[in-house]
């Protein structure tokens, strides 16, 4: 999770309220069987696991079962080279990055 600078605001979390009720509503219908939307890993947790990283990211409160799902993510080898490969990169687009010129890493 990248801390947010002293002083500032906390980020504004409404904005991923529908995203987290798709993830708690999915979960809930869809993933008795496995730590996974669907229960076992399949394409719609490669989908999103750019949702994972936002709300792991900027610290979006979640449920515990969203946390859960998070944590099973996370911790899949694929997310890892993933990570990895994005701090490797050497270019940045400036006017995206909220704390640039200084780029907070996890």
């Amino acid at each position: 999770m990248v801390p947010a600078a002293a002083g500032s605001p906390a980020p504004d979390t409404a904005p991923a309220r529908p995203e987290k009720l798709r993830l708690a509503n999915i979960r809930k219908r869809f993933g008795a069987g496995g730590p996974f939307l669907y229960g076992a890993f399949g394409a719609a947790d490669a989908m999103y696991a750019p949702v994972v990283s936002r709300f792991h990211t900027y610290a979006v409160p979640v449920s515990a079962a969203a946390q859960g799902y998070m944590a099973a993510v996370m911790a899949l080898p694929a997310w890892n080279e993933w990570r990895d490969a994005a701090r490797r990169e050497t270019w940045v687009l400036p006017h995206d990055e909220v704390d640039w010129p200084e780029v907070l890493r996890e």
